[in-house]
């Protein structure tokens, strides 16, 4: 399957301390704004690419940006950078989800209207939040063989919804693309406008996201590693077919995380049901530090995004390949996160 949520296991060993002289009674020096900056640069320094691949990175905190770079090469002769171009394969889910609230916002729908309100779909039907939060488990239509064969030419939304079994009713809590196929067609039905034109509207206006598109980058300005990405987006439509960039997926972020689009904090949010929120993402909590995750995988790109609502602190990662590190480079015990906390 060559999109799916990737979820990646590694360990770093960079910490932040303070480690002076003998004497116990010394004054611990609060850690400043460049030492900070300057940790999570070496942090980042340390995560494995591969040689002529790249990763680019935006981190904030408190609403304000820390740390923004690239690293390697994003295409042949060009350096990446913050604004680098990379497909962020499902990290398009949380930006449908977004746009799902914000028409919910208009009065156009409501999450708890069956998807067959909008759409031709027998019942049982399940809801929109149900949709979102991937209780259904329907089938993945990338499973198909129409999906395989021809992933790399475009496709019609009729001929991608015909590839999304019906559901049975039992609610299964299992992640799948299908889900979101649904759910960006509901949106098209709703607002008068192709999906695109909706999430440029909502979201990426709004939240500032001038990079932003449904368009595969040039081979001048991203390729992906080892081989280049080529599915069409309409195979991968609103559930992974955006392309951005570190700095605009954190202005998204900044946006949940200031209620900028109007629908609420995201902590508020239930989190009960598969805990996926009705944001699109995945929560979680670890000593106490609540966290909101996304991750894609699209071909040879690679992707992951958290959120922490305590201190509205923001995290993206892209690469051009396929990483096995970037869960635990955020998120481990000597991670991105644990270094902002100061341990």
């Amino acid at each position: 399957m060559r999109f799916q949520a990737a979820l990646v296991i590694i360990g770093l060993t960079i910490s932040v301390c303070a480690c002076g002289g003998a004497d116990p009674t010394a004054p611990v020096v609060p850690v400043t704004a460049g030492d900070l900056k300057s940790s999570l640069s070496a942090s980042f320094d340390a995560l494995t690419i591969p040689a002529n691949a790249a990763c680019s990175i935006s981190v904030s905190q408190h609403g304000q940006v820390l740390l923004e770079r690239g690293r390697g090469q994003i295409a042949p002769g060009r350096q990446a950078s913050v604004d680098s171009l990379y497909r962020i394969a499902s990290l398009t889910k949380p930006i449908t989800a977004s746009a799902v609230l914000i028409s919910e916002q208009a009065g156009r729908l409501l999450r708890t209207d069956k998807v067959n309100r909008f759409l031709a779909y027998a019942e049982p039907a399940p809801t929109i939040d149900e949709l979102i939060k991937h209780i259904p488990g329907l089938p993945n239509f990338q499973n198909t063989p129409a999906y395989q064969n021809g992933y790399t030419s475009p496709t019609t939304l009729e001929s991608l919804l015909s590839l999304i079994q019906p559901w049975d009713g039992i609610r299964r809590y299992q992640y799948s693309n299908s889900h979101y196929a649904l759910l960006g067609a509901a949106l098209q039905q709703v607002n008068g406008l192709r999906y695109e034109q909706v999430v440029e509207r909502d979201i990426f206006g709004p939240a500032g996201m001038s990079r932003s598109s449904f368009v595969i980058p040039s081979g001048s300005e991203s390729v992906g590693f080892p081989f280049p990405s080529t599915t069409h987006p309409s195979w991968v439509y609103s559930a992974g077919g955006v392309t951005s960039t570190a700095a605009d997926l954190n202005r998204f972020n900044q946006a949940l995380l200031s209620n900028l689009f109007g629908f609420g904090a995201v902590e508020s949010f239930d989190r009960s049901a598969a805990g996926v929120t009705s944001f699109g993402m995945g929560s979680g909590v670890i000593n106490g530090d609540l966290r909101f995750t996304h991750s894609g995988l699209l071909d040879s790109y690679s992707s992951f995004s958290v959120m922490f609502p305590a201190d509205r602190s923001s995290v993206v990662v892209l690469c051009n390949f396929n990483s096995n590190d970037l869960q635990n480079f955020l998120l481990g015990p000597a991670g991105i996160r644990s270094i902002m906390l100061g341990s």
